[in-house]
């Protein structure tokens, strides 16, 4: 039976909504979808953030402590703040991770945001430790730190010899630097020997 009462409510139902959302529709349709998932990937950072500071907080988890600092460095889940990144990046440095080692000294060479006291010279035991450990950007801003001399004393040897095993280690920023100094160290040292050749 056709155009019983059940279409007629259906209809009635399709034109109260669209009464009710007709005014709202614009601001709907002006959602970005990157906004939408931005708020999703917020809380998703915010619980990630809550569980990995209940396990840094009640363990001896370097992992956990490094993903805590992590997310205070980048404002993940949490509010930025460089300080409480650092306290947590060195408890597992501490414990041998040599990526938080890493960025524990990459934030006293570069924050501006640590306590008063902080110093870059103190990024130096941190750097050499994860450099030791292999880890390659730490290798490459060690033969920084030597080649520029800033925090240690300027040795080229030096310089060559972790930007060299960071190349090895096939970390890009590396290879370049690396090849670059060479490139110098080999303009140079022919300057040299030119001009003796020219005294005598």
């Amino acid at each position: 039976m056709a155009g019983g009462p059940m279409d007629e409510i259906h209809k009635n139902c399709r034109l109260i909504l669209r009464v009710l959302l007709l005014p709202v529709l614009p601001l709907v349709l002006s959602l970005n979808m990157q906004q939408v998932m931005a708020f999703e990937g917020d809380y998703v950072w915010e619980a990630r953030f809550k569980t990995s500071l209940a396990k840094a907080r009640s363990g001896h988890q370097a992992k956990d402590q490094y993903a805590v600092g992590d997310m205070y460095l980048r404002g993940r889940g949490t509010a930025k703040n460089a300080a409480k990144a650092l306290y947590w990046f060195l408890l597992a440095a501490e414990q041998g991770h040599r990526k938080a080692a890493y960025k524990a000294g990459h934030l006293y060479l570069y924050s501006n945001s640590l306590p008063p006291g902080a110093s870059p010279k103190q990024a130096l035991p941190w750097i050499r430790k994860a450099a030791l450990a292999g880890y390659a950007p730490a290798q490459y801003e060690l033969g920084r730190l030597f080649f520029s001399g800033k925090v240690i004393k300027r040795s080229e040897p030096q310089a060559l010899k972790w930007l060299g095993r960071a190349k090895a280690a096939n970390y890009a920023p590396a290879r370049k630097a690396f090849d670059q100094m060479v490139k110098r160290l080999v303009k140079t040292q022919t300057a040299f020997v030119d001009q003796n050749r020219a005294v005598k």
